[in-house]
């Protein structure tokens, strides 16, 4: 039987020329889209490498080392300098300007841990001129809600007889006790009342305080 040779035939170099590539070619109007696409990726990253940036700077502000009671005086050894990623809004003293908070008293109560901002502390003494502070003792079932430092209050003195009078007088807090006496399970609490009822008030064996409106505060607004 003859053989016959089935080998293809070759293939001129100029039909290799012309075969298509294989694989994805667009065109060039997607070719432009793809282009525009890739360079609006490439500015959103480069955006959000600018805000991250931003948001990783870091700020050297003062933070209060110990709890600081309204009316204490703050001293540098109250504060220290931490690094904290801050809001441009929130208003913390910056480590540079210690001298603005320190020898200053504290219009509040100031948590350890805080950060310090300014508006905390003022230069005046808490206790106004003509005026006393009274330290007084009351229930804590008898502590009205909302009662704060610097909370103007009513102050009534219960009198130990039929025959005495009710005293009532208006004073503001200037500083309150976290939680009632271990021993005698009552709450601490130093109001600022007049010289002149001063005394009354510190004799008064069972008295409660009413929460006001808060109204002007002296000590404050000349604190600025």
């Amino acid at each position: 039987m003859a053989m016959t040779d089935m080998r293809p035939a070759p293939i001129a170099p100029e039909s290799v020329a012309s075969a298509p590539p294989r694989g994805f070619r667009p065109g060039s109007r997607r070719r432009a889209r793809i282009a525009a696409g890739a360079a609006l990726a490439a500015v959103a990253i480069g955006g959000n490498v600018i805000i991250y940036s931003e948001l990783s700077d870091k700020t050297e502000v003062l933070q209060v080392v110990r709890n600081v009671r309204a009316g204490e005086l703050v001293t540098s050894d109250d504060l220290r300098v931490v690094e904290a990623d801050l809001d441009p809004t929130v208003p913390a003293v910056d480590a540079g300007q210690i001298d603005l908070v320190v020898n200053q008293y504290a219009r509040v109560y100031i948590a350890s841990g805080s950060l310090m901002v300014q508006q905390l502390v003022q230069p005046n003494p808490l206790v106004s001129a003509g005026a006393g502070v009274v330290a007084v003792e009351i229930r804590p079932s008898r502590v009205p809600s909302g009662l704060r430092e610097r909370s103007r209050v009513m102050i009534v003195v219960v009198p130990d007889n039929d025959d005495e009078e009710l005293f009532v007088t208006t004073g503001r807090v200037v500083a309150r006790g976290n939680e009632s006496d271990t021993v005698t399970g009552l709450f601490g609490l130093s109001v600022e009342v007049t010289e002149a009822d001063a005394s009354l008030v510190a004799a008064g064996n069972d008295v409660r305080v009413v929460v006001l409106d808060p109204g002007a505060d002296t000590a404050t607004e000349l604190g600025g």
